[in-house]
């Protein structure tokens, strides 16, 4: 079946619209790849790939199994563009391009779809390429899904005997044939889901440059920038937290100015662990994200001059959501021998954890914030988390402007 009715070419789509270019993905991918180019980096790239084709099979089951899971679509969203990734990863290892493995891609599409008509894509051409071949075969795909899903995870398998090392297997074919046979495994997967290329790429990028920070982005503009000065969160501020026994407690007050502010605090556990301090959270959550409705609340600033903002945003399910979050976290921190995420190095915290901090804020004005200014808030907070726990007392210094969170010693009266 030829292709001479379609109306418009990606090329001339393009033309009007800007679409993400395969250039364009394949430099913005690999400035958030932290892989090296020996060999074991290279089978972490596989490892990684042929998780995200089996995490993508994990998703379907269980979204057949259980009644609330996450949606079939929205699942191969995600797992698909991971799974691009590590193959534009591995593209790049092979010193190949993302518009050479597409090309011949294409023609794999091709024959797939038993379309006869031969073309070659241009330079800065799109994903749109391989979507419109797609398009144009309408449902008429040469497999039902669970069979393409399976001959996906075959074909990542076959990368453990034929890719990288020098394989003694002719029917492995060359890198290019095994990476182009890939990718139109991908695209053509993605079409049973009625997913575009193109639109998974996108999403891809936006997760990755959120998790990972691209080099000279900048923070979230402070969500009451615009608010009277009087009702903004103190830009500058310092807060003392000094323990005291108390009927052989452990507790600890908070002074900012000299005046105590909240109530004193214990662990609220049987075993003690520190949670005490736990408001030290709150303050990173201020310096990285601008964002703290219980600080707001201690120190008076709530924004009531914006009846819905004060409400919504600034309110008690917001406090509520920012405490379950600070708890949460911390239990994860100090269990299974993480030891409060000491030693854990910026782009090392794990995503689901950020993933599910994510999904807790949603539809609230930290939900703006990117996943890598999470993190730092988390790692930040537990670095003085820690200085503060062994010290039993001291001052936390905070500089919203500067994005900083800082100890600094204080003698016990």
């Amino acid at each position: 079946m030829a292709n001479e009715n379609m109306s418009i070419s990606a090329a001339g789509l393009a033309a009007h619209h800007h679409f993400l270019t395969l250039n364009e993905y394949e430099q913005r991918a690999a400035k958030t790849d932290r892989f090296g180019s020996d060999k074991d980096s290279i089978d972490q790239l596989r490892y990684g790939l042929f998780g995200e084709v089996g995490s993508l099979l994990s998703a379907m089951k269980k979204s057949k199994r259980e009644r609330f899971s996450q949606s079939e679509t929205e699942s191969a969203n995600e797992e698909l563009g991971d799974a691009l990734w590590y193959l534009t990863a591995l593209i790049r290892r092979e010193k190949l391009t993302l518009e050479q493995v597409t090309e011949a891609a294409i023609v794999k599409l091709q024959k797939h779809l038993h379309i006869t008509d031969s073309r070659r894509i241009s330079n800065n051409s799109t994903f749109h390429e391989v979507d419109g071949l797609l398009a144009f075969q309408n449902k008429q795909l040469p497999q039902p899904k669970d069979v393409l899903l399976y001959q996906l995870a075959a074909q990542a398998g076959v990368m453990f005997s034929a890719f990288g090392e020098k394989s003694t297997d002719l029917a492995c074919g060359t890198p290019l044939d095994l990476l182009a046979e890939l990718l139109s495994d991908v695209a053509m997967v993605a079409a049973t889901f009625s997913l575009k290329l193109s639109e998974i790429a996108q999403a891809n990028l936006e997760k990755i440059e959120s998790r990972w920070r691209p080099e000279g982005a900048l923070y979230t503009a402070l969500f009451d920038e615009d608010s009277s000065a009087y009702e903004q969160i103190p830009r500058e501020l310092k807060i003392a937290f000094i323990e005291r026994d108390r009927l052989g407690k452990k507790i600890v007050f908070q002074q900012w100015r000299g005046v105590n502010i909240g109530d004193p605090l214990t662990d609220n556990r049987l075993k003690g662990d520190g949670y005490r301090y736990h408001d030290v959270f709150h303050l990173a959550y201020m310096a990285h994200l601008g964002w703290s409705p219980v600080i707001r609340g201690l120190l008076k600033c709530k924004r009531k001059s914006q009846p819905d903002t004060d409400e919504n945003e600034d309110g008690a399910r917001a406090m509520i959501i920012e405490e379950g979050i600070a708890t949460w976290i911390f239990n994860h921190a100090r269990d299974g021998g993480r030891n409060y995420f000491e030693g854990v190095e910026i782009n090392k915290l794990e995503y689901g954890l950020l993933k599910q901090v994510q999904n807790m804020v949603s539809g609230y004005e930290v939900a703006a914030c990117p996943l890598w200014q999470w993190e730092r808030a988390i790692l930040d907070g537990f670095s003085v988390f820690r200085q503060l726990r062994d010290a039993t007392c001291g001052v936390i210094c905070v500089d919203m402007n500067k994005h900083t969170i800082t100890f600094e010693a204080l003698e016990q009266k």
